[in-house]
């Protein structure tokens, strides 16, 4: 997308690999400075590494810095380190997450613990204090999931928390108007990542039956809506709930 972030700063959770990785890839090709975040150092490193070769002479425009996106004071320190490398922050990106398979019978309550504070909590808290820190303004965009519109089936706490995350959206973006912050979600369909890879192998044929477009979409067009929802030409659009799913289950048989 040829959409110009000049001397813009965009912050990525979850930016070391998948959507994240690629939304970082294209705010960059747009000229903005980028930092992503994410709990494993070595992944990130790694990352930025290959961005720097594929992109050229961007070394001083992206920066990494682990963080646990569920722990308030791990927040506060990556948005204070992006504030005094570039000045300022005009996006941020609310892409870490995780996501299981599990019967509701066979979960534990650790494993509720660790899907609320690495899918929802961690949105919670990314958003306050990146609002926190755009004090021009700016535009906070999560990353949901279709499993937030449409539950999977033995996968209850990343289907829930999702879904909280459509409704926490709409309310920071009310609350979040007055600060001239605009407050968006994307939700992708049924995306190829090295997460998702062997899952989609294994239910093709089930899961491309039900998107009319009749293909399975790409880290690309993610990142895509996701500049378009950053850029002067969204700028009367907060609250919304976007879905990049190629019509997935538009209708029904």
């Amino acid at each position: 997308m040829n959409l110009d972030f000049q001397d813009k700063v965009a912050l990525i959770s979850g930016g070391g690999t998948g959507i994240g990785l690629t939304i970082a890839r294209s705010f960059l090709l747009s000229g903005a400075n980028v930092v992503i975040t994410g709990r494993r150092e070595e992944v990130l490193e790694k990352s930025t590494h290959v961005l720097i070769k594929e992109l050229g002479d961007i070394d001083s425009e992206i920066s990494f810095m682990s963080c646990d996106m569920s722990a308030l004071e791990s927040v506060k320190k990556v948005l204070n380190k992006t504030l005094e490398q570039f000045g300022k922050l005009d996006y941020f990106i609310n892409n870490s997450g995780v996501w299981s398979i599990k019967q509701i019978v066979n979960i534990t309550e650790d494993e509720i613990t660790y899907s609320f504070e690495n899918i929802l909590k961690s949105t919670i808290i990314g958003t306050q204090i990146a609002a926190n820190s755009m004090e021009k303004g700016g535009v906070i965009i999560n990353i949901g999931s279709f499993a937030g519109i449409m539950p999977m089936k033995n996968a209850s706490l990343y289907s829930s928390f999702k879904s909280s995350i459509n409704s926490f959206t709409k309310s920071a973006a009310a609350e979040l108007a007055s600060l001239n912050i605009r407050v968006n979600c994307v939700i992708p369909g049924v995306i190829r990542t090295s997460m998702t890879s062997d899952y989609i192998d294994d239910n093709y044929d089930k899961l491309i039956s039900t998107i009319p477009l009749n293909r399975i979409g790409t880290t690309e067009e993610v990142a895509n809506s996701v500049l378009f929802l950053c850029s002067d030409m969204a700028t009367y659009i907060t609250g919304a709930i976007l879905e990049v799913t190629g019509g997935k289950y538009l209708t029904q048989l």
